[in-house]
């Protein structure tokens, strides 16, 4: 009985206790806590951007390119491009009449299209007309073949040898018409004309003999 009141007072303060501890607490919790704040003010905006506050958020707006001028010309330049010459055009070479080679040349009394080469200068034929270029081709051809020619000097010499042709291709009357000056370059001109062994004279020409005056020449 003793031990059942010990413990009922005990319960009791304890209750009690609470209540009174409790009852504080909820009254505490009724009351807002305060809180101290220190304001801090912004520092000042550097100097060193003058607008910047109005300027941000636009677009930025891009230089227009500036066109470079191109220096001006010198009097010296000016100068020279009007003493500047145009192209000298050039003038187009001489050809020979299409079919005929270079080297053809019209003679007094000869057909077109005979070859003389550089051997030969002057040439002309008497007795009669001559319309057979490829016969005369045939006898020059022959006659450079034969010639020997000993003079090698630095000057242009010349003869000129008369011959005649027979029908039958023989040569007669072979002579040294116009001398050269040099005996030995005569000579061989002549011989060759006389070892030339010409053939006979075309059918279709109408005279007996063909007279030619041939002329030789050296070119350096």
């Amino acid at each position: 009985m003793k031990h059942a009141l010990i413990a009922s007072l005990i319960l009791h303060a304890a209750l009690f206790g609470y209540l009174i501890i409790g009852g504080n607490r909820g009254t505490e919790a009724a009351y807002p806590r305060i809180m101290s704040v220190d304001l801090v003010s912004l520092p000042p905006m550097a100097r060193g951007v003058e607008g910047g506050s109005e300027d941000f958020g636009k677009p930025e707006q891009t230089k227009p390119k500036t066109k470079v001028a191109e220096p001006p010309k010198t009097a010296h330049m000016t100068e020279v491009q009007k003493n500047k010459k145009p192209a000298r055009q050039q003038k187009p070479q001489d050809t020979p009449p299409s079919g005929k080679p270079a080297e053809s040349r019209a003679k007094a009394g000869l057909p077109q299209g005979v070859d003389f080469g550089s051997e030969f200068g002057d040439v002309s034929v008497e007795g009669g007309s001559f319309e057979t270029p490829t016969y005369l081709n045939i006898l020059f051809a022959k006659i450079k073949n034969r010639w020997d020619n000993p003079f090698q000097g630095s000057d242009k010499i010349a003869c000129v040898i008369y011959f005649t042709i027979e029908k039958g291709g023989a040569i007669s009357d072979a002579t040294i018409e116009q001398s050269s000056g040099i005996a030995a370059f005569d000579q061989s001109a002549l011989r060759a004309v006389l070892n030339s062994s010409p053939p006979p004279l075309p059918l279709e020409y109408s005279g007996t003999q063909l007279g030619i005056h041939l002329q030789f020449q050296y070119l350096p």
